[in-house]
This record gives structure tokens, sequence and C-alpha cells, in this order.
């Protein structure tokens, strides 16, 4: 008989205090002074990013960044740091009322017909969008509409949370790498 080796594992979850999570499905507006790259003074996230909670501010992680160079086309982009993963998709001028969690995946709910995914999305006016976020500690989905935007300088979003959840992760992989090669 094989001897058996008992192991003692504990695992420590860190408790994130109270957070309010946004209304789903309810539209709301928002509007960046300039894109993150072409403000003036200091780079800072005010005035060019969407923080859909009070623990993304808390935290300095945008849910989504209006940026760009100054002069050049402006652009939004979710993947922001670290190990975080986020895509956008241009559903075109369609109304964001009609934008459900499933159109945000596949507009048209044609076998085939799924939407296209980008780290980074051109600003057009009148274009709606859908973010998909998994960082760290949040699990977002969420749809925006341009509603005004002049290049280099100001724009307007109307925006609607799919869903959001502020999450633990028990246990994970280490080692993850953006440049490490399969082997």
């Amino acid at each position: 008989m094989n001897p058996i080796t008992i192991v003692s594992l504990f695992v420590y979850v860190a408790v994130t205090t109270s957070v309010i999570l946004p209304e789903l499905h309810v539209i709301k507006r928002i509007s960046f002074k300039y894109p993150y790259s072409c403000q003036p003074g200091p780079l800072s996230y005010e005035g060019c990013a969407l923080f859909i909670t009070d623990y993304g501010v808390s935290r300095n992680m945008p849910d989504l960044l209006y940026n760009g160079a100054c002069g050049s086309d402006n652009f939004f982009e979710v993947m922001l740091a670290g190990d975080d993963f986020g895509m956008l998709s241009d559903l075109g001028d369609v109304p964001l009322e009609n934008v459900t969690a499933s159109k945000a995946f596949n507009y048209e709910n044609m076998a085939g017909q799924d939407n296209r995914f980008f780290n980074t999305i051109n600003v057009v006016k009148g274009h709606t969008y859908a973010a998909l976020l998994a960082k760290e500690e949040i699990r977002a989905l969420f749809v925006f509409r341009v509603e005004s935007y002049e290049k280099s300088g100001a724009a307007t979003i109307a925006y609607a949370v799919k869903q959001y959840g502020v999450i633990q992760s028990v246990q994970e992989a280490p080692g993850f790498s953006w440049v490490e090669p399969n082997h």
C-alpha cells in the first residue's frame, strides 16, 4: 500500500469592500473634453475616460478610454494595463435602445454573422459599439453610441451597461505574459 500524504491548502481571498454596481439596461450619458493623448498638461484620465463604478475610480481603472493624438483620428480602447483583456465591436448606425447583450455579439442573430471585435476602434459619430471587459477584478459588457464628436476635441456618448461584476479570483495559473511563446 502506498503511503498517503495529507497537504493542507489555505486559500486567502481578499474581500472587496461593498461596491455600488451600475443599473443594467439604463441609458446614461458622458461627455469627454478631449482625447487622452491630446490633452493640455500632464496625462490624466479626467475628462477622457468612462468609469462605470466608483470602484474603477478608486483603482484608477477606466472602463473606456477616449484616445488619439492631436490632429489624428480618435479611437476608443478598453485594454489599458497589465493582464486586462478588452475588446470593442462597431455595430454601425443602430439605435442604442435596440442593443441587447445577445446583439452585442451577433447583431443579426444569424449563424456566421458574429460581430468582429478589436483592441481599439475608430470613433464614428452616430455609430454604436459593444465593449467586453475581462480585467483582473472586473467583468463587464456595455454598449455605447457616439452622439457628438469633434476630431481631437470633445465627444459625447450614451451608454448602457448590460453586465457588470466585481470578481474575486480564488486561484490563477502563474506566468501570464503577452509575449511568451508556447513550447
